[in-house]
């Protein structure tokens, strides 16, 4: 970078950091998930648009949505859950595997119930043990919001990367400014309330003045289990499989590698198969991720003969922080007592006390 740009970056740092004015919105959603969308749509029924804002560090479109909640292993694994998702999303279309899980040994599969023996299942794996249920998200909106669903995203979003947030005291009763959020292009927004779909470490990780946050805060953010993860689904040319289950297949039968998790599904435009790897390192390098997808090919392949030539499209899905658990349910009721205008949403949304072991996908269409 010349000195010249580096001169001119400082003196417009310089300039907004003796700006202290800061644009007021009432109702800021911080997230890219689905859980921050639905909050969204809820938002802008009952508030004029000017008052609602959706920051994202990332474009958030339905393409995005589809392929993130709709392709990929199946997130739900819990009937209750699914039974109390249509009390309040009457269209929802959550369709249940038929089949039990299976694991792959000595060529071929076992029922977990039988007498063969999988290999130890690494930490997260068990979830995957209970039948799936697949979820058509667009049934999740309204006709008319999910045809216009760019467009009222595209209205409401602003893509910036946060750098801070503070806890201020309201000064104006009409522009109630309980939190400020500051952004890397050195932009501020005041909003009164804040609803976060971020992970809790993550949104703890912006918090300043951490020292005047409540112990319950603390204790509920950094509390919370994040498990990063890599779900990959591929159009196949051809089908390899008319079972609706899950599949467990060791990365490795001589090591204590985990397994990658795989379903087939059958769609109008052909068979989908989604597979889904955890991983368990702190902060994965690309290369290692790019050598555990050719890994997870080639035992495919051992597993399905021919199915790297049967490829016709392959859909590729990191997130360091795909799987929120261990969300700590009574200490979100204290929270919001001391901070009533601090909203956690997604897969660390509070739950009623029957269903506060539910995680995951299930949790964010409870909440």
């Amino acid at each position: 970078m010349s000195f010249g740009l580096l001169k001119h970056f400082k003196d417009q740092k310089k300039r907004f950091d003796g700006n202290t004015d800061a644009k007021f919105v009432a109702h800021v959603v911080l997230g890219s998930d689905l859980g921050s969308v639905l909050k969204l749509i809820d938002l802008r029924k009952n508030h004029p648009g000017e008052s609602v804002r959706l920051i994202t560090p990332r474009i958030i479109n339905k393409k995005l949505l589809i392929e993130n909640y709709q392709f990929g292993v199946s997130q739900m694994r819990s009937q209750d859950a699914v039974s109390e998702i249509y009390k309040s999303h009457f269209d929802a279309k959550i369709f249940p595997q038929k089949l039990l899980p299976q694991f792959y040994k000595d060529g071929r599969f076992h029922d977990f119930s039988g007498r063969a023996k999988s290999m130890d299942l690494l930490k997260g794996e068990h979830f995957f043990l209970d039948k799936g249920y697949r979820l058509d998200i667009s049934s999740l909106f309204t006709k008319e919001d999910w045809e216009n669903l760019d467009a009222i995203i595209n209205e409401y979003i602003d893509i910036k990367i946060v750098e801070g947030i503070d806890k201020t005291e309201v000064k104006d009763l009409v522009e109630k400014g309980e939190w400020l959020l500051t952004f890397k292009d050195f932009q501020k927004i005041s909003c009164e309330n804040l609803y976060s779909s971020l992970s809790p470490k993550k949104l703890l990780g912006f918090m300043k003045n951490k020292e005047k946050l409540t112990p319950d805060v603390i204790d509920f953010c950094t509390s919370t289990n994040i498990q990063a993860a890599l779900s990959l689904t591929w159009l196949m040319k051809k089908e390899y499989s008319s079972e609706e289950r899950t599949m467990f297949i060791p990365q490795s039968m001589t090591h204590e590698w985990g397994h990658f998790i795989v379903e087939f599904e059958n769609t109008p435009e052909g068979q989908l198969c989604h597979g889904l790897f955890l991983i368990h390192d702190e902060e994965p390098q690309t290369e290692d991720l790019a050598q555990k997808i050719k890994l997870m090919k080639r035992v495919l392949e051992r597993v399905f003969p021919d199915f790297e030539n049967n490829i016709y499209k392959e859909y590729i899905r990191f997130d360091d922080e795909m799987f929120i658990s261990d969300v700590k349910d009574a200490l979100i009721e204290q929270i919001g007592f001391d901070y009533p205008t601090l909203k956690f949403l997604g897969q660390a949304a509070p739950m009623k006390p029957e269903f506060a072991h539910e995680k995951f996908l299930a949790r964010v269409l409870l909440s």
